[in-house]
């Protein structure tokens, strides 16, 4: 129609307008095609996903899957996009179209274009002709030239692709991993089928030479994938069916198997969860492999252990040091060999002359790691060869020794003139070397007592010590805290301390039983007794502070640092709750009872005594430092007894010159205090 028109402005104008509304037209053509490739072609390719994950992404799988999407959208883009594109619109179908979709232009615009091309044949004058453009092209310009014709569809139809492909971006992203891996498999197409594939096995040996009669280890690791179970898929002539033989998966996730005494060329491949590696061949051929081995165990001296020899010898579980003595008899003859030591160190191995035929070969190594060993022989031509399968070595650790306190084995109390017996009992299973009994009195400086020297080697020790309390110089309120200590003969790594609990005696006045006994017969069996249970809690609740310091003290070595500190922390509470007990009945008896009877001041001193150690104590835990945090423990276990044997002293003398009068009342008083704090 274009070069029917004449040459004028309104003319050029009007095949503007056809233009625009052409190429608008053809855009959502091309827009609505787009569509539908994307929408279809996204449903091909998780179809096409979902049937490698079912395939387990085989190499034929992947290879098949990829024509099927390319052609798949090939098709998609040819019928849904090339092809509606590839339609021609005149320019009458054109101005049709826009007055369709532009209903106030009343037919002007296909009016217009039908007069100019009938003009030739002279149904329309040139006047009426250019009348009819003009006015088509003002009924144009009224719509801005067509520019807004389906802008509400191409807008709907961009949305829904754009939304389109951020749910597939959702999908590939967030969905299961295998829709990541076929989408890597299926577009990146410069990769081989082999390297695609995300779920992988790998072999080892894989393809090998072994000796006639060899036993062959092979290992396989699932790369992409887990699976419970493993098997290998093992037969002698290729076309033959598989014999399906289990792997056991270790720790380390890897699934090993053994093939015995292989007398034939093999193939062999490795199936899990419905993936196959690839298939390797076992060439067999003359080589000389072993075919018994000897191991004599030579332990360290300390143990006592005499030579153990084993006939049928292989993965080895020894106390490190021992010396392991090898004999290797092989199938056929080899000048000499080599025992590898977890592929880093090697010890040789020689042959015995009239050992025998074949000559044996041996050599020694002495175990002080965990690790692995192979034997590798001379072969016919020199060159040196596998020989064995990899065996374990698993280097036993000496134990410490174990230590208690078996008599009395439990806090005890005593008066200064007594005596206290003290057995400690300690078993290794290398024997103990040493017992030792330690001691201190009120947290001082610790005196060790000799109780076993192990000249001869006993795997159990039975000992004891008196304590003569006398000797000591302890007075009531004084205690004696104790521990048994042994070192075992370990002359590898050095002799391994261990410790018993700590135990206590507390030092009570001469006869103090005798007395309380006959107090509280006067009184019915009643409030002395009561009352001195109660103020004795105070002291044994710092007392099993004291124990569990020391045992984070002696086993910190076990624990984790944060294990450490979580223990120190709640020690850190325990005291701070005692602590706040104690100052709360100092308040108390200072306002109330002190004022009254200044009798009980000895025990008001000796109080704050007790909770400045505790403060420290609780600093000392609080920075982990429960070695630190010993010494104020003890202090103020110390003052604390003290201040108990001073009231309790208080409570007999006033029952003996009151008589159950004010003194006794008094001493109730107090005892109430203690109560209200515990």
């Amino acid at each position: 129609m274009a070069d029917d028109l004449r040459p004028v402005d309104s003319s050029l104008e009007l095949v503007d307008v056809i233009r625009q509304v052409r190429r608008r037209w053809r855009m959502k053509l091309a827009l609505r095609g787009a569509l539908g490739v994307a929408g279809l072609g996204l449903v091909v390719l998780l179809v096409s996903a979902y049937g490698l994950e079912a395939w387990r992404f085989t190499p034929r799988s992947i290879l098949t899957f990829r024509i099927i999407l390319a052609v798949a959208l090939a098709g998609l883009v040819t019928w849904l996009l090339v092809r509606p594109l590839m339609r021609r619109a005149s320019d009458e179908q054109v101005a049709l179209y826009l007055e369709e979709h532009e209903p106030s232009l009343q037919a002007a615009i296909i009016s217009a274009v039908e007069a100019g091309r009938g003009r030739g044949d002279g149904v329309y004058s040139a006047s009426l002709v250019r009348r009819l453009v003009e006015s088509a092209i003002d009924k144009c310009r009224e719509i801005e030239g067509g520019r807004s014709i389906e802008r509400a569809t191409v807008t709907r139809d961009g949305a829904t692709l754009a939304a389109l492909a951020l749910a597939a971006a959702a999908i590939f992203l967030l969905g299961p991993a295998y829709l990541r891996h076929a989408l890597s498999a299926l577009l990146v197409v410069s990769r081989d089928v082999e390297a695609a594939a995300p779920y992988r096995i790998e072999v080892l040996p894989g393809n090998a030479t072994v000796p006639r009669g060899a036993d062959q280890s092979i290992t396989a690791r699932l790369s992409g994938f887990d699976a419970d179970q493993a098997s290998l898929m093992v037969r002698k002539t290729p076309g033959a069916a598989y014999d399906r033989v289990p792997l056991l998966k270790g720790a380390d996730g890897k699934y090993e198997g053994m093939l015995f005494d292989l007398a034939a060329p093999v193939e062999y491949l490795v199936e899990a969860n419905g993936v196959r590696s690839g298939t390797y061949t076992l060439k067999v051929v003359e080589l000389p492999y072993v075919d018994r081995l000897e191991l004599e165990y030579h332990f360290p001296a300390y143990t006592g252990l005499p030579p153990q020899k084993v006939e049928e010898g292989g993965d080895i579980a020894v106390v490190k040091g021992t010396e392991v003595r090898l004999r290797a008899v092989p199938t056929m003859a080899a000048k000499a060999g080599d025992i590898v030591l977890s592929d880093k160190v090697r010890a040789p191995l020689a042959a015995v002359a009239d050992g025998g035929t074949p000559a044996p070969l041996t050599g020694r190594f002495t175990v002080d790691a965990k690790g692995f060993y192979r034997i590798e022989l001379d072969g016919p031509s020199g060159e040196r060869l596998p020989a064995s399968p990899q065996y374990t070595i698993d280097a036993l650790a000496d134990r410490p020794p174990t230590v208690s306190i078996a008599k009395p084995g439990r806090d005890t109390q005593a008066s200064p003139i007594e005596e206290v017996f003290v057995e400690a009992r300690a078993d290794d299973d290398f024997g103990v070397k040493d017992l030792d009994l330690v001691y201190s009195v009120n947290g001082g400086a610790e005196k060790t007592i000799r109780l076993f020297e192990g000249k001869k080697r006993l795997a159990e020790v039975s000992a004891g010590h008196t304590f003569y309390l006398e000797e000591l110089a302890v007075k009531p309120g004084d205690f004696v805290s104790y521990y048994a200590k042994a070192v075992d003969n370990d002359a590898t790594e050095g002799p391994k301390p261990a410790m018993s609990d700590m135990y206590f005696v507390r030092i009570r006045p001469l006869s103090k039983d005798f007395k309380r006994a006959a107090s509280d017969a006067q009184q019915g069996g009643g409030g002395g007794g009561g009352q001195q249970n109660q103020v004795g809690a105070l002291s044994e609740q710092q007392r099993q502070i004291v124990a569990a310091t020391f045992n984070v003290q002696r086993d910190r070595r076990k624990m984790s640092a944060d294990k450490v500190r979580e223990n120190s922390t709640v020690l850190a509470l325990s005291q701070s709750r005692l602590r706040e007990q104690v100052e709360g009945l100092l308040t108390r008896m200072n306002s109330r009872l002190v004022q009254q009877d200044p009798s009980f001041k000895k025990v008001a001193e000796l109080l704050p005594q007790a909770v400045t150690e505790m403060k420290t104590a609780e600093s000392k835990l609080q920075g982990v430092k429960p070695e630190a945090a010993l010494a104020p423990e003890q202090k103020a276990l110390q003052l604390l007894q003290q201040a108990e044997e001073e009231y309790e002293m208080q409570v007999q003398v006033q029952r003996q010159q009151g008589g159950g009068g004010g003194g006794s009342a008094m001493s109730q008083d107090l005892a109430d205090l203690f109560e209200m704090e515990l």
